[in-house]
Protein backbone atom coordinates (compact mmCIF):
# COMPACT_ATOMS: atom_id res chain seq x y z
CA UNK A 1 0.00 0.00 0.00
CA UNK A 2 1.88 3.27 -1.18
CA UNK A 3 1.10 6.20 1.55
CA UNK A 4 0.85 9.37 0.89
CA UNK A 5 1.65 12.84 3.34
CA UNK A 6 -0.87 15.69 2.36
CA UNK A 7 0.75 19.39 3.46
CA UNK A 8 -1.57 22.08 4.78
CA UNK A 9 -0.64 25.35 5.39
CA UNK A 10 -3.23 26.82 7.43
CA UNK A 11 -3.12 30.78 8.19
CA UNK A 12 -6.87 32.36 9.86
CA UNK A 13 -8.52 29.70 8.13
CA UNK A 14 -11.30 29.66 10.72
CA UNK A 15 -14.09 29.45 7.66
CA UNK A 16 -13.23 26.57 5.29
CA UNK A 17 -10.58 24.89 7.24
CA UNK A 18 -12.95 22.50 9.32
CA UNK A 19 -14.95 21.01 6.17
CA UNK A 20 -11.03 20.75 3.92
CA UNK A 21 -10.02 18.91 6.52
CA UNK A 22 -12.83 16.33 6.65
CA UNK A 23 -12.67 16.38 3.03
CA UNK A 24 -8.95 14.57 3.51
CA UNK A 25 -10.04 12.43 5.97
CA UNK A 26 -12.67 11.02 4.09
CA UNK A 27 -9.84 10.16 0.68
CA UNK A 28 -10.89 6.60 -0.68
CA UNK A 29 -6.85 5.96 -0.60
CA UNK A 30 -6.67 4.08 2.97
CA UNK A 31 -2.95 5.43 3.60
CA UNK A 32 -3.12 8.75 4.02
CA UNK A 33 -1.41 11.00 6.89
CA UNK A 34 -2.25 15.12 7.47
CA UNK A 35 0.74 17.46 8.13
CA UNK A 36 -0.25 20.50 9.01
CA UNK A 37 1.78 23.94 9.42
CA UNK A 38 0.00 26.45 11.21
CA UNK A 39 1.47 30.24 9.92
CA UNK A 40 0.81 32.16 12.46
CA UNK A 41 -2.85 32.71 12.86
CA UNK A 42 -4.04 34.61 15.01
CA UNK A 43 -8.07 33.52 14.42
CA UNK A 44 -10.26 30.57 15.78
CA UNK A 45 -7.68 28.76 13.14
CA UNK A 46 -5.75 27.30 15.76
CA UNK A 47 -8.32 25.92 18.16
CA UNK A 48 -10.16 23.91 15.23
CA UNK A 49 -6.83 22.32 14.03
CA UNK A 50 -6.16 21.11 17.98
CA UNK A 51 -9.57 19.44 17.77
CA UNK A 52 -8.54 17.26 14.76
CA UNK A 53 -5.66 15.78 16.83
CA UNK A 54 -7.44 12.78 18.43
CA UNK A 55 -7.06 11.78 14.76
CA UNK A 56 -3.67 9.49 14.79
CA UNK A 57 -2.81 10.17 10.99
CA UNK A 58 -3.24 14.11 11.68
CA UNK A 59 0.35 16.52 12.92
CA UNK A 60 0.52 19.76 13.19
CA UNK A 61 3.80 21.96 13.36
CA UNK A 62 2.93 25.60 14.79
CA UNK A 63 4.54 28.29 13.28
CA UNK A 64 5.05 32.04 13.04
CA UNK A 65 4.17 33.87 10.05
CA UNK A 66 6.06 33.91 6.90
CA UNK A 67 3.73 33.88 4.72
CA UNK A 68 2.52 31.26 1.98
CA UNK A 69 5.86 30.40 -0.10
CA UNK A 70 7.96 29.35 3.08
CA UNK A 71 5.47 27.60 5.04
CA UNK A 72 5.03 25.19 1.92
CA UNK A 73 8.94 24.87 1.66
CA UNK A 74 9.03 24.29 5.43
CA UNK A 75 6.28 22.06 4.97
CA UNK A 76 8.09 20.08 2.29
CA UNK A 77 11.34 19.77 3.78
CA UNK A 78 9.76 18.44 7.16
CA UNK A 79 7.72 16.08 5.57
CA UNK A 80 7.95 12.31 6.12
CA UNK A 81 10.98 10.47 4.59
CA UNK A 82 8.95 7.51 5.07
CA UNK A 83 5.83 8.70 2.52
CA UNK A 84 5.94 6.99 -0.49
CA UNK A 85 3.73 10.71 -1.90
CA UNK A 86 3.40 14.07 -0.74
CA UNK A 87 0.76 16.04 -1.71
CA UNK A 88 0.00 19.85 -1.39
CA UNK A 89 -3.44 21.02 0.08
CA UNK A 90 -4.73 24.29 0.88
CA UNK A 91 -7.13 25.40 3.15
CA UNK A 92 -9.90 26.55 2.07
CA UNK A 93 -11.13 24.06 -1.28
CA UNK A 94 -12.88 20.85 -1.06
CA UNK A 95 -11.15 17.52 -1.99
CA UNK A 96 -13.57 14.64 -4.14
CA UNK A 97 -12.85 11.59 -2.57
CA UNK A 98 -11.49 9.86 -4.74
CA UNK A 99 -8.42 12.82 -5.49
CA UNK A 100 -5.54 11.01 -4.08
CA UNK A 101 -6.12 7.40 -5.38
CA UNK A 102 -6.82 9.14 -8.91
CA UNK A 103 -3.17 10.39 -8.80
CA UNK A 104 -1.45 7.57 -7.67
CA UNK A 105 -3.18 5.95 -10.41
CA UNK A 106 -1.35 7.74 -12.92
CA UNK A 107 2.32 7.85 -10.67
CA UNK A 108 2.52 4.29 -9.81
CA UNK A 109 3.65 4.05 -13.06
CA UNK A 110 6.32 5.75 -12.63
CA UNK A 111 9.90 4.64 -11.80
CA UNK A 112 10.82 5.10 -8.20
CA UNK A 113 14.28 7.26 -8.97
CA UNK A 114 12.28 9.36 -11.47
CA UNK A 115 11.42 12.67 -10.17
CA UNK A 116 7.48 13.13 -11.06
CA UNK A 117 5.22 15.69 -10.22
CA UNK A 118 1.62 14.89 -11.08
CA UNK A 119 -1.53 17.73 -11.26
CA UNK A 120 -4.34 18.80 -12.46
CA UNK A 121 -7.60 20.89 -14.12
CA UNK A 122 -9.87 22.26 -11.08
CA UNK A 123 -13.22 22.80 -10.81
CA UNK A 124 -14.36 26.35 -9.60
CA UNK A 125 -16.91 26.98 -6.72
CA UNK A 126 -18.64 29.83 -4.73
CA UNK A 127 -17.99 29.92 -1.10
CA UNK A 128 -20.82 27.18 -1.01
CA UNK A 129 -19.02 24.90 -3.05
CA UNK A 130 -21.55 25.83 -5.92
CA UNK A 131 -19.89 24.83 -9.28
CA UNK A 132 -19.06 28.42 -10.91
CA UNK A 133 -17.06 27.51 -13.67
CA UNK A 134 -13.43 25.53 -14.79
CA UNK A 135 -10.15 26.26 -15.17
CA UNK A 136 -8.89 26.40 -18.78
CA UNK A 137 -7.91 22.67 -20.29
CA UNK A 138 -4.12 23.01 -20.57
CA UNK A 139 -4.28 21.12 -24.12
CA UNK A 140 -0.47 21.95 -24.74
CA UNK A 141 0.36 19.55 -21.62
CA UNK A 142 3.14 20.03 -19.72
CA UNK A 143 6.61 21.09 -20.57
CA UNK A 144 9.89 22.95 -19.54
CA UNK A 145 8.69 25.66 -22.24
CA UNK A 146 5.75 26.11 -21.02
CA UNK A 147 7.18 26.43 -17.44
CA UNK A 148 9.47 29.36 -18.02
CA UNK A 149 6.40 31.83 -18.59
CA UNK A 150 3.10 29.89 -16.99
CA UNK A 151 2.22 27.73 -14.16
CA UNK A 152 -0.35 25.06 -15.01
CA UNK A 153 0.87 23.09 -12.07
CA UNK A 154 -1.99 24.32 -9.36
CA UNK A 155 -0.71 23.79 -5.90
CA UNK A 156 -3.33 22.37 -4.42
CA UNK A 157 -3.61 19.50 -7.27
CA UNK A 158 0.20 18.65 -6.63
CA UNK A 159 1.40 15.27 -6.34
CA UNK A 160 4.54 14.10 -6.00
CA UNK A 161 7.68 11.72 -5.72
CA UNK A 162 9.93 11.24 -3.36
CA UNK A 163 12.44 11.98 -6.27
CA UNK A 164 10.41 15.01 -6.70
CA UNK A 165 10.53 16.20 -3.11
CA UNK A 166 14.44 15.44 -2.96
CA UNK A 167 14.96 17.43 -6.28
CA UNK A 168 12.99 20.17 -5.40
CA UNK A 169 14.59 20.55 -2.04
CA UNK A 170 18.52 20.02 -3.36
CA UNK A 171 18.99 23.79 -4.11
CA UNK A 172 15.86 26.04 -2.56
CA UNK A 173 15.74 29.05 -4.12
CA UNK A 174 15.63 32.46 -2.39
CA UNK A 175 12.27 33.10 -1.76
CA UNK A 176 12.10 36.76 -2.90
CA UNK A 177 12.84 35.39 -6.80
CA UNK A 178 9.79 32.85 -6.78
CA UNK A 179 6.93 33.58 -8.31
CA UNK A 180 4.57 30.90 -6.04
CA UNK A 181 5.82 28.01 -4.62
CA UNK A 182 3.90 25.66 -7.24
CA UNK A 183 5.14 27.64 -10.29
CA UNK A 184 8.86 26.88 -9.13
CA UNK A 185 8.15 23.37 -8.18
CA UNK A 186 6.40 22.44 -11.83
CA UNK A 187 9.50 24.49 -13.27
CA UNK A 188 11.85 22.38 -11.58
CA UNK A 189 10.38 18.55 -12.15
CA UNK A 190 9.34 19.80 -15.88
CA UNK A 191 13.47 20.14 -16.21
CA UNK A 192 14.68 16.67 -14.35
CA UNK A 193 11.57 15.04 -14.44
CA UNK A 194 8.04 13.61 -15.84
CA UNK A 195 5.05 16.35 -15.16
CA UNK A 196 1.60 14.29 -15.44
CA UNK A 197 -1.45 16.46 -15.98
CA UNK A 198 -4.77 15.11 -15.64
CA UNK A 199 -7.34 16.53 -17.62
CA UNK A 200 -10.42 15.66 -15.00
CA UNK A 201 -11.10 18.18 -11.87
CA UNK A 202 -10.33 15.94 -8.68
CA UNK A 203 -11.28 18.95 -6.64
CA UNK A 204 -13.32 22.24 -5.51
CA UNK A 205 -11.37 25.06 -5.81
CA UNK A 206 -13.23 28.19 -3.21
CA UNK A 207 -13.42 31.35 -4.68
CA UNK A 208 -14.22 34.18 -1.88
CA UNK A 209 -12.76 37.57 -0.73
CA UNK A 210 -10.06 35.87 1.06
CA UNK A 211 -8.02 33.60 -1.52
CA UNK A 212 -4.30 34.32 -1.27
CA UNK A 213 -4.08 33.60 -5.28
CA UNK A 214 -7.60 33.65 -6.76
CA UNK A 215 -9.11 32.81 -10.28
CA UNK A 216 -11.47 34.30 -12.49
CA UNK A 217 -13.73 31.19 -14.71
CA UNK A 218 -14.22 33.90 -17.51
CA UNK A 219 -11.61 34.51 -20.31
CA UNK A 220 -12.19 38.77 -20.07
CA UNK A 221 -11.80 38.39 -16.07
CA UNK A 222 -8.46 36.57 -16.28
CA UNK A 223 -7.48 38.95 -18.63
CA UNK A 224 -8.05 41.66 -16.76
CA UNK A 225 -6.65 40.36 -13.92
CA UNK A 226 -3.59 39.71 -15.73
CA UNK A 227 -3.07 42.94 -16.68
CA UNK A 228 -3.82 44.81 -13.26
CA UNK A 229 -1.12 42.76 -12.65
CA UNK A 230 1.24 43.20 -15.21
CA UNK A 231 1.03 47.48 -14.83
CA UNK A 232 1.70 47.56 -11.21
CA UNK A 233 5.47 48.18 -10.83
CA UNK A 234 6.48 46.20 -7.95
CA UNK A 235 5.59 43.72 -10.32
CA UNK A 236 7.32 44.02 -13.33
CA UNK A 237 10.39 41.44 -14.14
CA UNK A 238 8.87 39.17 -11.77
CA UNK A 239 8.93 35.91 -14.42
CA UNK A 240 12.50 37.05 -15.46
CA UNK A 241 13.45 36.87 -11.73
CA UNK A 242 12.98 33.21 -11.29
CA UNK A 243 14.40 32.28 -14.44
CA UNK A 244 17.46 34.11 -13.67
CA UNK A 245 17.26 32.11 -9.97
CA UNK A 246 16.25 28.87 -11.44
CA UNK A 247 19.31 29.66 -13.81
CA UNK A 248 21.55 30.47 -11.11
CA UNK A 249 20.89 27.24 -9.30
CA UNK A 250 20.49 24.18 -11.83
CA UNK A 251 21.90 26.02 -14.84
CA UNK A 252 24.74 23.51 -15.34
CA UNK A 253 22.64 21.31 -14.70
CA UNK A 254 20.18 21.55 -17.79
CA UNK A 255 20.84 19.56 -20.51
CA UNK A 256 22.19 21.48 -23.64
CA UNK A 257 18.36 21.78 -25.15
CA UNK A 258 16.85 23.30 -21.92
CA UNK A 259 19.83 25.49 -21.27
CA UNK A 260 19.73 26.73 -24.60
CA UNK A 261 15.82 27.54 -24.06
CA UNK A 262 16.02 29.34 -20.73
CA UNK A 263 19.39 31.32 -21.97
CA UNK A 264 17.69 32.99 -25.09
CA UNK A 265 14.67 33.39 -22.93
CA UNK A 266 16.78 35.34 -20.21
CA UNK A 267 19.28 36.83 -23.35
CA UNK A 268 16.15 38.46 -24.68
CA UNK A 269 15.16 40.55 -21.84
CA UNK A 270 18.30 42.98 -22.34
CA UNK A 271 16.99 45.20 -25.40
CA UNK A 272 14.22 46.21 -27.32
CA UNK A 273 15.48 44.43 -30.50
CA UNK A 274 16.56 40.81 -28.82
CA UNK A 275 12.70 41.39 -27.28
CA UNK A 276 11.39 41.53 -30.78
CA UNK A 277 13.18 38.79 -32.84
CA UNK A 278 11.93 36.90 -29.79
CA UNK A 279 8.93 37.45 -30.09
CA UNK A 280 8.37 36.28 -33.65
CA UNK A 281 11.36 32.97 -33.00
CA UNK A 282 10.83 32.34 -29.30
CA UNK A 283 10.29 28.67 -28.16
CA UNK A 284 8.49 29.40 -24.43
CA UNK A 285 5.05 29.24 -25.01
CA UNK A 286 1.58 29.83 -22.77
CA UNK A 287 -1.10 26.83 -23.22
CA UNK A 288 -3.48 28.94 -25.93
CA UNK A 289 -3.20 30.95 -29.18
CA UNK A 290 -4.65 33.76 -27.51
CA UNK A 291 -2.45 33.83 -24.28
CA UNK A 292 0.30 33.23 -26.25
CA UNK A 293 0.02 36.18 -28.31
CA UNK A 294 -1.17 38.62 -24.95
CA UNK A 295 2.63 36.86 -23.63
CA UNK A 296 4.53 37.87 -26.53
CA UNK A 297 3.33 41.38 -26.83
CA UNK A 298 4.01 41.69 -23.16
CA UNK A 299 7.57 40.09 -23.53
CA UNK A 300 7.78 42.48 -25.89
CA UNK A 301 7.33 45.59 -23.76
CA UNK A 302 9.22 44.29 -20.77
CA UNK A 303 6.77 43.87 -18.45
CA UNK A 304 8.15 40.21 -17.27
Amino acid sequence: MKSVQVLLSSYNGEKYIAEQIDSLLAQTHPSVDIFIRDDGSSDNTKTILKTYLRHGNIKVLWGSNKGVIPSFFELLSKASDQADYVAFCDQDDYWKRDKIEAALRQLEHIPEDTPCLYCGRVELVNEKLEHVGMYPLRKKGPSFENAIIQNIATGCTIVMNQAARKKILEKVPQYKNVIMHDWWFYLVIAAFGKVIYDKESRMLYRQHGGNTVGADHTIIGRWIKRFKRYVKKREYGFITRQAQEFMKLYGEELDKEKKKTLFRFLESRKTFSRRLLYMITGNTHRQTWSEDVISRIVLLLNMV
